[in-house]
C-alpha cells in the first residue's frame, strides 16, 4: 500500500501543484471566451505515464484511475505542450526512474498500487 501511495500520492501532489501556480501577469490576457494554454509539469506527467504504462498491462481499473489523474494535470495544455514536456530531460528521468521503481512490483500487487486513494483520503 505504501508503494502507490507513494506513486499516487507524487500525481496527486502535482496535479494540485499544477493547479495552484501563479499565472505570469505580465503577458498579455487572452480573451476571456479563449482559455490560455498551460504549461505542463513535466516531472508529473513523466512519473504518471510510467505508472499508467504499469497499471494499463495490470491492473484496467486501477489504470482508468491513473488516467483520470493525468487528465486532470494535462487539461488546458496544448498538444505542443505535451510533446515539449515528454521530450525534456526531467520527463525522461522523472518516466524512467518511476518506471524502474515499479517494475520492481509483483503483478499480482498491482490493484494495490494502481487503485489505491490518493493520500490524506479514506
Amino acid at each position: 500500500m505504501l508503494v502507490g501511495s507513494l506513486s499516487l500520492g507524487a500525481l496527486e501532489t502535482a496535479v494540485v501543484a499544477a493547479q495552484d501556480k501563479p499565472k505570469n501577469t505580465a503577458v498579455a490576457q487572452a480573451p476571456s471566451s479563449v482559455p490560455a494554454p498551460r504549461s505542463v509539469d513535466a516531472r508529473a506527467l513523466g512519473i504518471g505515464e510510467a505508472l499508467l504504462d504499469f497499471c494499463a498491462t495490470n491492473d484496467s481499473e486501477g489504470a482508468a484511475k491513473v488516467r483520470t489523474r493525468l487528465k486532470e494535470l494535462t487539461q488546458g495544455a496544448s498538444k505542443q505542450a505535451l510533446a515539449e514536456a515528454r521530450r525534456s530531460t526531467e520527463y525522461r528521468s522523472a518516466h524512467d526512474s518511476e518506471a524502474d521503481f515499479i517494475g520492481k512490483i509483483d503483478p499480482h500487487n498491482a490493484h494495490r498500487l494502481c487503485s489505491a486513494p490518493p493520500p490524506g483520503t479514506k
